[in-house]
């Protein structure tokens, strides 16, 4: 049976994002055979044969011939990458490099694609890789007046533009009991508001997990568990092992009577065989949540990192983004931690005006990549 359009495009989509490019080439390209003026075939057929044989532009031309936007992208992507010494851009650079460069062609450049509101700088938890324990700013309680402030200064963000709200920094949200109050306040005032929430998992008790379930456009509940081990979970966490296991089942449990949020539990992960263990344990125990291992980062020169990683030569989505700390100043990103990178203040500003600044907005405006930026952009690895 053959597949309609819509079909085909769904289908060379998802081909896209498992990066089978082989599969996805033939499958474009049978497409244009079929129908010359299938843009988004000749774009794809140019993206495939790029991503894996390092030639495919003049499919990309023909797709922008057609008044393909997203071909004109990659082009312009593909130029900027042109007199880099070959071997240096790696396929996932391209990639990402696209996805910045589609955030300058948005409504994001005047308003920001995520909002992070640490209500307070209190943590049960020290991480070995987070800057919680050293932290000079530990402690600060944003009042109730300034959270109401920033909500009401959100509402100037257009009802047909999307964007995130993260009610978290460098903290354990769960230990402010205003959390879940002010995540209701947020579905009420801010329709257009998406939810992303954190937690260590201590703090999972029956009644938050429930009181969780009825937020609405929650696009992740994410806990950052590390350690599958007892010894190795206590040694850099600092909490007790049985008592975070305990709640990550009831999670589980509460989980497996449908209609909840997508659950990720994640690890700072770093090469060992414990990356591969933490895998396992959480396919076995917990198959309905979702296993992410990201990499350890210096958040800024904050943390000290012996692993030597690569600095991206992409753009940083972090750029379209605002990093509100419980003082209310804002921090340059959600990597730094400490807040020495402060652009604003919203104890004084709008929340768009310290987005929209002169400094903030040329930064997103005018810099390409990361090696093009000021310190500390220059140096981050964040991916």
């Amino acid at each position: 049976m053959e597949l309609t359009l819509d079909k085909a495009v769904q289908y060379m989509e998802r081909l896209f994002q498992q990066r089978d490019f082989a599969v996805l080439a033939r499958m474009a390209e049978e497409l244009t055979q079929q129908n010359p003026r299938i843009a988004i075939a000749w774009r794809y057929m140019g993206i495939a044969k790029f991503l894996a044989e390092g030639s495919g532009e003049q499919h990309l031309h023909r797709a922008a011939l057609l008044d393909d936007e997203e071909a004109s992208l990659w082009l312009s992507v593909l130029g900027e990458y042109a007199c880099y010494p070959k071997g240096k851009i790696l396929m996932d650079d391209i990639v990402e490099q696209v996805g910045f460069t589609r955030l300058r062609c948005s409504s994001y450049m005047d308003y920001p694609s995520e909002v992070t509101i640490e209500t307070q700088a209190v943590c049960n938890a020290k991480c070995s890789f987070c800057p919680y324990d050293t932290m000079k700013r530990k402690g600060d309680r944003m009042s109730d007046a300034l959270i109401d402030k920033i909500i009401d200064d959100l509402k100037a963000i257009p009802e047909a533009v999307p964007f995130t709200i993260a009610p978290f920094k460098v903290n354990e949200p769960f230990l402010d009991k205003r959390f879940i109050p002010v995540c209701e306040k947020i579905n009420k005032e801010l329709p257009n508001a998406k939810l992303r929430i954190f937690t260590n998992g201590s703090t999972l008790t029956d009644e938050v997990i429930n009181r969780i379930s009825g937020i609405r456009n929650v696009i992740h509940l994410w806990v950052s568990l590390n350690e599958s081990e007892k010894a190795s979970y206590e040694a850099k966490i600092k909490l007790p092992f049985e008592k975070t296991i305990a709640r990550l089942d009831a999670l589980h449990k509460r989980a497996y009577g449908g209609n909840f949020h997508q659950v990720i539990v994640s690890r700072v992960a770093d090469g060992s065989d414990a990356d591969g263990k933490f895998s396992s344990f959480l396919r076995e125990r917990y198959p309905l949540f979702d296993c992410i291992l990201i990499g350890r980062e210096d958040w800024t020169g904050q943390v000290r990192s012996e692993e030597q990683r690569r600095v991206s030569p992409y753009g940083c989505s972090r750029w379209f983004e605002v990093s509100v700390m419980a003082s209310g100043k804002v921090a340059l990103c959600c990597m730094d931690g400490e807040g020495k990178h402060v652009i604003g203040d919203v104890n004084n500003q709008s929340v768009l005006d310290i987005y929209n600044s002169p400094r903030y907005k040329k930064l997103r405006q005018y810099t390409s990549t990361r090696m093009a930026a000021e310190p500390p952009c220059d140096q981050c690895t964040f991916c």
